[in-house]
């Protein structure tokens, strides 16, 4: 037996990533249609009882602009859509670091027994903190046998932090440079192109393609992982010198019970 998503043959935590990059798809699709009939009926109620009192003579024939965004809390549509785009990112990029760490846990396990002393397995984490940090999160699982950091995932990790921490502003060129998205730009006029000192750029194509690169990483990622888990020839073999690995690498504890 082996790895295998679409018979289920999967790790417990590829299992709780999978629904969360479910419901992250599904919240991007599903906020689209309903902030569309939501802001079509906001216009709607703007715009026809001022069409029906207008009087060319007191009125400039835009009024009912006034009536739309203050009915929608000065909350334009694209101004929606990003930030519904931009929580779709932070969210699958926290998803992907939970998942590294709970493979990491379900892979080495929660005890061990040595000469008949019982042990607690940990994943190695900072003073004060609850989870691990990156660098052991990417050191752990190259012992296991998965690249979870390429490019693609530092780029996101990247924009996730703008997002987070700078409300996805760009305050540079390099930024700029960065996170533009020359694909989508190159259709655009001046005015439409991303700024020093504007917001990231993102629209759903690009949030799904985020969302794809990371997905492609943890179902490679997952493989070792499973394998070390639920394959007992693989356990057997392995997982000892894994163990010994992480050890030596300081990326987990054992402690006596």
């Amino acid at each position: 037996m082996t790895w295998n998503e679409d018979s289920g043959t999967v790790s417990r935590a590829f299992d709780d990533w999978k629904w969360n990059d479910r419901e992250n798809r599904a919240f991007l699709r599903l906020s689209a249609q309903w902030s569309g009939r939501a802001y079509q009926q906001a216009w709607d109620e703007a715009e026809e009882p001022f069409a029906q009192r207008f009087d060319p003579d007191r009125h400039y024939g835009d009024e009912h602009l006034e009536i739309f965004e203050d009915a929608v809390g000065g909350l334009w549509p694209h101004s929606y859509d990003w930030i519904t785009e931009a929580s779709v990112v932070k969210n699958a990029v926290t998803a992907y670091e939970v998942y590294l760490e709970k493979a990491l846990q379900e892979a080495i396990g929660s005890s061990l027994t040595i000469e008949g002393k019982k042990y607690i397995i940990k994943v190695a984490t900072p003073p004060r903190f609850e989870s691990p940090g990156w660098k052991t999160l990417v050191t752990a699982h190259k012992a296991l046998g998965g690249e979870v950091e390429n490019d693609e995932v530092k780029w996101a990790r990247d924009l996730r932090h703008t997002l987070t921490h700078q409300n996805g502003v760009l305050r540079s060129e390099a930024a700029l440079a960065r996170f533009r998205d020359p694909d989508v730009e190159c259709d655009q006029e001046e005015t439409g192109r991303a700024y020093v000192g504007g917001k990231v750029p993102l629209g759903v194509p690009r949030v799904l393609k985020i969302l794809d690169s990371l997905a492609a990483v943890i179902r490679a990622a997952d493989a070792p992982v499973w394998a070390l888990c639920w394959s007992p020839e693989e356990r057997r073999t392995r997982w000892k010198v894994v163990m010994t690995k992480l050890y030596e690498q300081k990326c987990i504890s054992i402690e006596p019970v």
